[in-house]
């Protein structure tokens, strides 16, 4: 018994502050000095924690990550949605509730929305003035009234000298009726379109009768039936040397039109020669 004694007090004396559970699972309250980093912080300086038994050292709290600067937004769209967003409140509320202060609510903050509409377009247009590659108007169809002129009479000469060139291998095929009064309307302007251009019409009549303008035509031998021209006024460009046709259209057409729908078959020709 004395002996027992005597070895209990040597340990208590050799290993002082030391416990009976040599493995603890969970760390104890932190000692003073501790910085929290488990590399600087020896064991030996946390004795409380006895020892660790099959167990790694606790690791550091890993550091949140800075967002990167592609992925932080303007300040200008957060404004944006924000105005967005308080313009359709303030119509909401008047719409639901049209009084005297909720519509001059929304009135005054959409004048505000529009002045800045219109500050946007002030600015767009001054940087198309100094940016031709911009400026829709100087790569299709102008928008002032002077070059329009240009731009027109330069397309009309075009659409001549393709027309007027097609006309030396191809040309119309009419199919009408004497009855029908679409076609008493085209004929007109279908001859003033030959007589101009030159292009060569040949006058098809369904029912046998003529028109003022062509009193003489084909009697239908069936050629309409193989077109299926079931419309008429109809109206086909022909190149007779290869016995080749291309509808051109249907129905009362204006000389404009029917400038710009040969002269397009005028093109598409160049390109791909019947």
């Amino acid at each position: 018994m004395i002996r027992l004694l005597l070895f209990l007090a040597f340990v208590s004396f050799a290993f002082p502050g030391s416990k009976t559970v040599y493995a603890r699972e969970t760390p104890a309250e932190p000692l003073a000095g501790d910085t929290g980093d488990p590399v600087s912080n020896s064991y030996w300086l946390r004795n409380r924690e006895g020892w660790f038994w099959y167990r790694d050292p606790p690791l550091p709290a890993p550091k949140s990550p800075l967002p990167p600067a592609a992925s932080r937004r303007p300040p200008e769209l957060a404004r944006f949605e924000a105005m967005q967003k308080r313009l359709d409140e303030l119509k909401r509320v008047a719409v639901m509730n049209p009084t005297e202060t909720n519509l001059l609510a929304y009135m005054r903050y959409q004048r505000m929305v529009m002045n800045k509409s219109e500050v946007f377009a002030e600015h767009w247009q001054r940087l198309v003035w100094t940016v031709p590659e911009l400026d829709y108007g100087l790569t299709g169809r102008p928008t002032n009234s002077m070059a329009i002129a240009a731009f027109d009479e330069d397309q009309r000469e075009r659409q001549a000298q393709a027309i007027r060139g097609l006309s030396a291998t191809h040309g119309l095929l009419f199919i009408f009726r004497s009855d029908c009064p679409y076609c008493h309307r085209f004929a007109p302007i279908l001859k003033r379109f030959e007589q101009e251009f030159g292009m060569l019409v040949f006058p098809v009549s369904l029912d046998g009768g003529g028109l003022p303008e062509y009193p003489n035509p084909q009697p239908d031998n069936g050629i309409a039936a193989r077109l299926n021209a079931s419309v008429v006024p109809a109206l086909y460009l022909t190149a007779p040397s290869k016995r080749e046709i291309r509808p051109v259209g249907f129905g009362l057409m204006a000389l404009s039109d029917l400038i710009e729908r040969i002269a397009a078959l005028a093109q598409d020709q160049s390109n791909n020669p019947l």
